[in-house]
């Protein structure tokens, strides 16, 4: 289990630490807790490469099946789970909840 393994580091070293836990031993199982954008769009993309057969030189493929990302919210009487789904182009089949990802978009366009 690591929390928030991004805090107090820059962005290129997040995007490494995504990369450093896509390519562990598949015999581990890690428990992250994030906030980083980074971290997790870093994992998106290595899955798209997987499938576009553009991963770089060295990397071990990675497939959504890889990957679980759970989003806790909270819910009357606790805490509610929900799984993000990622197909093989390395996108969420559904929706972020309350707003997560969605500011990149209104900060870009």
């Amino acid at each position: 289990t690591c929390e928030q393994p991004e805090l107090h580091v820059h962005p290129r070293i997040q995007v490494g630490i995504g990369d450093l836990l896509t390519q562990a031993n598949r015999q581990c199982s890690f428990l992250i807790e994030t906030h980083s954008e980074h971290l997790i769009l870093r994992i998106l993309r290595r899955i798209r490469e997987s499938t576009e057969g553009e991963l770089p030189d060295g990397l071990k493929p990675l497939a959504p099946e890889d990957v679980s990302i759970i989003y806790l919210d909270t819910a009357a009487g606790g805490v509610k789970a929900k799984r993000i789904e990622i197909d093989r182009d390395g996108e969420f089949t559904s929706r972020w909840p309350n707003g997560f990802f969605a500011e990149r978009g209104e900060e870009l366009f």
